[in-house]
Formats: C-alpha cells, sequence, structure tokens
C-alpha cells in the first residue's frame, strides 16, 4: 500500500484540478475557432457543444504521472511494461486528435490501431510467455493474436460508448480508482499511481462533461482511455500476479452493449460499421430516461461489476471464479431487457435503420 501516500494524494489532487482548468480553457477555446460538435439525426444532444475536451483530461494525467516519477526512487519506477502501454494510449491519442480535427478512413484508423497494438505487445510481452487466465496457462499462438484483437476492440467499444453525458468520463474515474487499489494491493506503486491520475484527471473533466455537458470527450480521450485499459489488462495480467480477468469486470456493461448492439445490427442486415443510435444506453434516452438516470443507472452496473471483480480477486476456487463473470453478465442482460420492456409498453419505436 505504500502506493498510496500523502504525495500521491497531492499529486491526484493536482491532476484533477489541472485537468479541469485544461478542460475550462479548451470550452473557450472551441468556442473561439469553432469546432463544435453539431447536433444530427444519431446525436444524443440538441445543442452545439465543443468536443476533444478529453485531450487537456489526458495531459493532466500524463504530466503529473511524470511529476510522480520524478519523485521516486528506482524500485518504484515504472518498468517497459507500463511504459509500453502508456505509449500505446499516447500514439492511439494523437490518432483521435487527428481524427477529431478532420475525419480520418475506418480503414486507416484500423490499421494504426492493429499494427499498433501488435507492436507494442511484442515489444513488452515475452513471446515465450504463457498467459495465465485463471488457472489456465494460454500459449503464444493463442493468445497473441486474440490480445491485439483485444486491445483493438477494447479501443474502438470506449468510442462507441463515449456517447452521454458523463458516460465514459464516469467509467473511467471508477474502473482507474477500483485498477489503483487492485495494483496498490499487490505492490506494484507505478500501476497503481497511473491508474489513480488517470481517475483523478477523469474526475476533473466531468466537472463539465456530467449532464448538461458543456464539453465532450471526442477521439482524442476516449481513444487513449480505451488503449490503455485494453493493452494494461493484457500487459499487467502477463507481467503481474493480477489475473488478465480482473481486468474485465469494470467494463462488463461496456462489452455487453457494444458486442450486443453491433451482432444485432449486423443480424438485422444494418451497417452495423456506420454511426447510429441504437446502443442500450442510447435507446435508455429514447424511452425518456434523462441523461443523469441512465448514466447513474450504468455507473451504478460498473460499481456492481467492480464489487464482483473484488470477490473474483479473494475467491479461491476456479469454480467460484469462474461462475462470476456470466452471473455478472446475466444481471446486466436482464437490466437491460427490463428497461426495453419499459419503452415497449410505453410505445418508444424501436424499428431498425434502413440498411
Amino acid at each position: 500500500m505504500q502506493a498510496i501516500g500523502i504525495l500521491m494524494f497531492a499529486i491526484a489532487l493536482a491532476s484533477a484540478v489541472l485537468s479541469a482548468a485544461g478542460v475550462w480553457f479548451s470550452i473557450r477555446l472551441m468556442h473561439r475557432v469553432g469546432m463544435m460538435d453539431v447536433p444530427n439525426e444519431r446525436s444524443s444532444h440538441s445543442v452545439p457543444t465543443p468536443r476533444m475536451g478529453g485531450a487537456p483530461m489526458v495531459v493532466a494525467a500524463l504530466s503529473c504521472f511524470s511529476v510522480w516519477m520524478a519523485c521516486q526512487s528506482g524500485g518504484s519506477r515504472p518498468g517497459i511494461g507500463l511504459a509500453g502501454c502508456l505509449l500505446f494510449a499516447v500514439s492511439m491519442f494523437l490518432l483521435g486528435f487527428r481524427d477529431d480535427l478532420s475525419d480520418l478512413s475506418p480503414r486507416f484508423r484500423f490499421f494504426v490501431q492493429l499494427t499498433g497494438a501488435a507492436a507494442v505487445l511484442a515489444l513488452v510481452v515475452p513471446m515465450s510467455l504463457a498467459v495465465r487466465i485463471g488457472s489456465i496457462s494460454v500459449p503464444v499462438w493463442a493468445w497473441f493474436p486474440a490480445s491485439v484483437l483485444w486491445v483493438v476492440w477494447m479501443l474502438n467499444l470506449y468510442n462507441f460508448m463515449d456517447g452521454i453525458d458523463g458516460l465514459a468520463g464516469g467509467e473511467a474515474l471508477l474502473a482507474s480508482i477500483f485498477f489503483s487499489g487492485v495494483f496498490a494491493l499487490h505492490g506494484e506503486p507505478a500501476w497503481a499511481a497511473a491508474n489513480l491520475l488517470i481517475a483523478s484527471a477523469a474526475a476533473g473533466f466531468l466537472v463539465f462533461n456530467w449532464h448538461p455537458a458543456r464539453v465532450f470527450m471526442g477521439d482524442a480521450g476516449s481513444a487513449f482511455l480505451g488503449a490503455f485499459y485494453g493493452i494494461q489488462s493484457v500487459v499487467a495480467g502477463a507481467g503481474t500476479e493480477i489475473p488478465f480477468l480482473l481486468f474485465v469486470f469494470p467494463f462488463c456493461n461496456f462489452i455487453l452493449d457494444t458486442t450486443g448492439t453491433l451482432l444485432r445490427r449486423a443480424l438485422r442486415g444494418e451497417k452495423w460499421y456506420r454511426p447510429h443510435r441504437t446502443h442500450w444506453y442510447q435507446r435508455m434516452t429514447a424511452y425518456g430516461y434523462s441523461h443523469a438516470s441512465v448514466t447513474c443507472l450504468e455507473l451504478s452496473g460498473v460499481m456492481i461489476s467492480c464489487g464482483a471483480g473484488a470477490c473474483f480477486l479473494l475467491s479461491a476456487g476456479l469454480a467460484g471464479r469462474v461462475a462470476l463473470l456470466p452471473l455478472l453478465a446475466v444481471l446486466l442482460v436482464g437490466t437491460a431487457f427490463s428497461v426495453g420492456r419499459y419503452g415497449r409498453r410505453k410505445g418508444v419505436n424501436d424499428t431498425p435503420e434502413p440498411p
């Protein structure tokens, strides 16, 4: 627990303040230069709103992490695993920033994401290593391509779920606090510090992103978060005593919503890769729930998922650990279907978009 001390909390407070100040400044700058997210038929907002608020959030977290590193002795400095994760996340942040300025081709983005994830994983994870999933060891020929796809999927699903006020920022706040505590308990101060500073920067961003949002995160911020969480789960799962599956729990609602929605659209013959408003959280707002209510419901699911993750960590038996994820999925999916039934009773249109 030495990772969490007075100095760490002081730097975390600075991260939150710097993030909030940077977002405040970015709002005024975006208004001045006209970089606004203008509502369209697929938007969940009704007035033009500045975007790219995630950029100062990321800068605040990285700057404060640099300060924390400068204050550490050699034993607490991040190893190549964490450095590689941050390098990948920053590269995806820059890609997202460029996409915020001018839309990039989806194929180009996917190519850069795929090659970047593969290169970083090959660099920081020994190719001779067998990754643990619970007590099961997975050989490199199986885990490496699956890990690359997992990282790219996490990167993109985080972007997909950044669609209503406070959701992506709130997820970052809760997930990073959970991860920071887990890393601290396992004697991993650098990982704990990185996650705590991301959480505090997300808190500063939420000051202006909570409903009614005065700024949106943008692709830069969501790409950084999705990339970091995705690659962290693989690298830390391989290089620490923390099992990979623990890193999945806080994102169960994001994973279920995005995966289920895309499968549903594909089965309906829709162009699943195009922008749409049929994610579960978007349908809940269509059913009449406010952004704040939907976000609170989603974040309640995150807290339940983190609680399940804590039970997973404390559980000694493999059977109990394996049972937790499907039980959690049933709970979250059951809640989603209950909301859907409510919407249909209210006569909300739930017909598919034209292909």
